[in-house]
């Protein structure tokens, strides 16, 4: 598994944010061709739930009025 960075200094305006994104789609790529059909779809699911984690929070946070840069949720 990749190692999650460092969130002392993320924003989202960092360049390297960004960069190391492009880095993760193009490894997801690249695998996704040697991936099991199953593996595949572990991989999905994990997304899923990050995603569904991500969009909870946005909206505890919208009802709340308080909102906490994405970088530090990542």
């Amino acid at each position: 598994m990749m190692k999650p960075m460092a969130r002392a200094d993320t924003k989202l305006n960092n360049p390297r944010v960004f960069e190391e994104a492009r880095e993760a789609i193009i490894k997801l790529e690249t695998l996704s061709r040697v991936l099991t059909p199953a593996e595949l779809e572990t991989l999905g699911i994990l997304f899923d739930k990050h995603a569904i984690a991500l969009i909870a929070k946005s909206l505890q946070e919208a009802e709340r009025r308080t909102y906490e840069p994405i970088a530090r949720i990542l």
